[in-house]
């Protein structure tokens, strides 16, 4: 896969700029017992494209983790890890099509620009907790289109351990969906109330209060899914721009797992 030097200084730009979004996704693993948690190990997909100048356009990378161990409850994770790649390769690629028509346009538009960068979708992993009971993971991406910076993003699973079953935050919790969301958005009050400007949330606008705004983009958010384990608690994330700018990141709240 070629190393595009132009695309990697605009991606250190980004990650600059957000700084708070670098720190996020640089997330702690959960201690465990090593005769309790997972053996893992580190495989990598890579694939790029080129324009017919032998220009690289597009680069795919997605690092992700395999469980080695051969219990029936590893090899249920893995198949279930293994189709979340699956998926997030077959829309990457759908992309390629777009991109080529966009950057022979650009080329063809500004010939005496040195158009070095190119796009790109990365992703690594973080595994949060593998304490035998519970098994997290967090796939961290981030989409380069052109321009200041990138988009990133989360795709995170959280496991039994025991049985190999993909867990929602409901089930985790032992409450029902609606009563789970309710108590989450309620956390995020609380962290504005607690935190004021910097828990990093959208300021008054439009004549509204900032709790205002936020109870406003909370409503139609649904956190069952959107979490990963830390530390035994449930960390729940909003994803850039959905409760506060860019600069701010996943903005979090947790919760205690009994």
């Amino acid at each position: 896969m070629k190393a595009k030097s132009g695309f990697l200084r605009r991606l250190g730009a980004a990650a600059l700029a957000a700084g708070v979004i670098v720190g996020a996704l640089a997330l702690n693993v959960q201690p465990a017992s090593a005769a309790k948690k997972f053996q893992v190990t580190e495989k990598k997909y890579e694939k790029s494209y080129d324009l017919k100048s032998g220009k690289t356009f597009y680069e795919l990378a997605y690092v992700y983790p395999v469980i080695t161990d051969n219990s029936a409850a590893a090899k249920k994770i893995n198949s279930s890890l293994t189709k979340q790649r699956k998926t997030w390769i077959k829309e990457a690629e759908k992309a390629q099509g777009t991109y080529k028509k966009e950057m022979e346009d650009l080329i063809k538009d500004y010939p005496d620009d040195d158009v070095s960068w190119s796009y790109a979708d990365e992703v690594t992993y973080e595994v949060t907790n593998n304490d035998g009971k519970y098994f997290s993971v967090v796939m961290s991406g981030y989409l380069y289109t052109g321009g200041a910076h990138g988009t990133p993003y989360r795709m995170c699973s959280t496991f039994d351990a025991k049985t190999g079953e993909k867990l929602a935050a409901a089930k985790i919790l032992g409450t029902t969906k609606a009563k789970l969301n309710t108590k989450v958005k309620n956390l995020y009050v609380k962290k504005l109330d607690k935190e004021g400007e910097k828990a990093g949330f959208y300021g008054d606008m439009g004549g509204k209060t900032a709790k205002q705004v936020l109870k406003e983009g909370l409503k139609k958010m649904n956190f069952n899914n959107m979490f990963y384990m830390r530390k035994g608690k449930l960390v729940f994330y909003a994803d850039p721009y959905a409760l506060g700018p860019y600069a701010t990141g996943f903005i979090e709240v947790s919760a205690s797992v009994k």
